[in-house]
């Protein structure tokens, strides 16, 4: 007969019980098997449970998992419960004991929202509308008539040699993972870095090792996967990283990597010092993005559970870096080095950005992106103090697909806005002099963020490959 029992005295049963019977024949979300495996920390009791039940999915590994219309198989599972001998009991108790206690409703909760969330990004970038391609003559114009310019340049399928080709030859992977220079572009830079007007921070997710063989002969600033590293080529490499970096999650990544490199003929892993990337591109497309979906599930229940850490899921790619990493972020940082270096004597009045980046990167686009007040009125934006440690956030959240900086920056710095535009004039800030001088003074019509080859994309102007990329950049060089 079904009757209610007090709370206090059912977890009183549920401790000195030796085997919870579960066996519906249906059944979505119970939380009978939680609760008796919570309570059994002395008794270390078996679980037997339909495996029809929502439990099995998740309890099945330590539970013994039985066919409720299997009358013989249930009465072999309950004498086999009562005669498992207690190393068996204790593995499978520990078993699902570590799982229940990890994946709470809170745990659960966190994951549907930032699912919840993704999928608003998601829908976002479908819906934007697709931006025009870059202006090539009015760039370079805008470029000769300033007097202080910043270009910031990625590296990969921005200024290496296509590598992609009509019928699809093979060979094409080795190259990828072998990335070279443009070699149309070696004058061109050697032009563009010789001009004391303009300075060039080369902004990439590869590895130091890469960025040295590739840029070490020009005079400009290399940052290295996604802003962690940095130096002139003047001078030693940087570590841009905050402080206490744990990477104790590095083993365990290598680990799920290598076995779905196995399973998914020519994908490869890229290791850097800070990230692990698993690459799919050449590998066939609808297997290679069960793959990745897979793994971005396994990772996301297992291995980076409770772990600082972001999974960015790119076109071809999943990469794990340490949380809160993008190049958006980092670019602060890379400023303030570089004004700590003397290296820019006046504010900067000319911004060209372009790259081939993750969406998670594409905040790069946007942190030079302010709203300004009209087309002949410029306001210096950047101000040191609110990105110079882009690591000041702290936590543990997942799938960070948007970053807020304008609106943390708005709402720190409105009365500051305020007082340096007044009627159309510039005005002085105080809070900006006590810092220290106005890194950018840009106008809208000086600032040109270009995404290559990808469609949906933060960026205002787009070009199609890493060509046009070259034949842009000898523009600019020859009409300096």
């Amino acid at each position: 007969m079904d009757r209610s029992i007090d709370f206090h005295a059912l977890c009183a049963l549920y401790s000195v019980t030796d085997i919870a019977l579960i066996t519906p024949l249906r059944e979505g979300m119970n939380l009978i098997s939680y609760e008796f495996l919570a309570c059994q920390d002395a008794k270390r009791g078996v679980l037997i449970l339909s495996e029809f039940a929502g439990a099995a999915q998740s309890l099945g590994a330590g539970a013994i998992l039985v066919n409720p219309w299997n009358i013989p198989e249930v009465a072999a599972s309950i004498y086999h419960a009562l005669n498992m001998s207690t190393e068996e009991r204790e593995k499978r108790y520990l078993h699902n004991f570590l799982h229940v206690t990890n994946y709470t409703a809170q745990v659960w909760a966190e994951t549907l929202l930032s699912a919840l969330n993704d999928t608003v990004v998601e829908a976002q970038l479908r819906i934007r509308q697709l931006p025009p391609p870059l202006p090539v003559e009015e760039a370079i114009e805008r470029y000769v008539k300033s007097s202080n310019r910043l270009l910031i340049l990625g590296f990969n399928a921005t200024l290496t040699d296509r590598v992609d080709t009509l019928n699809g030859c093979q060979g094409n992977q080795i190259r990828e993972m072998d990335l070279k220079l443009h070699p149309d572009l070696k004058e061109t830079l050697t032009r563009l870095c010789g001009d004391p007007k303009t300075t060039i921070i080369l902004l990439s997710g590869s590895g130091r090792a890469i960025l040295d063989e590739n840029f070490g002969e020009y005079n400009m600033w290399l940052a290295a996967e996604n802003g962690m590293f940095l130096r002139s080529t003047k001078g030693d490499w940087m570590m841009t990283m905050p402080e206490h970096l744990n990477m104790y999650w590095v083993d365990s990544i290598k680990h799920v990597f290598a076995y779905f490199t196995e399973r998914t003929p020519q994908s490869y892993i890229e290791i850097r010092e800070t990230s692990l990337i698993w690459n799919y591109k050449y590998a066939d497309v609808e297997f290679g993005r069960l793959q990745a979906r897979d793994m971005l599930q396994y990772l996301w229940t297992g291995s980076i559970s409770n772990a600082s850490v972001d999974v960015v899921h790119g076109d071809c790619t999943v990469e794990v870096r340490p949380f809160g990493v993008t190049k958006g972020l980092t670019i602060g940082r890379i400023l303030g080095e570089i004004n700590n270096c003397k290296s820019i004597s006046a504010p900067i009045n000319y911004v060209l950005c372009i790259g081939h980046s993750l969406g998670k990167d594409e905040d790069i686009y946007t942190i030079f992106e302010p709203e300004f007040p009209s087309r002949d009125i410029s306001i210096p934006r950047l101000i040191l103090s609110d990105i110079t440690n882009p690591f000041g956030r702290s936590g543990s959240q997942k799938h960070t697909h948007e970053l807020d900086l304008e609106n943390k920056q708005n709402n720190n710095n409105d009365n500051d806005i305020n007082n340096v535009v007044e009627n159309g004039n510039r005005q002085s800030s105080p809070f900006l002099s006590k810092l220290t001088w106005n890194l950018l003074d840009l106008e809208r019509d000086n600032y040109f963020s270009c995404a290559v080859g990808k469609t949906r994309t933060k960026a205002h102007y787009l070009l199609p490959t890493s060509d046009d990329v070259v034949s842009l950049l000898k523009g600019l060089a020859l009409a300096s």
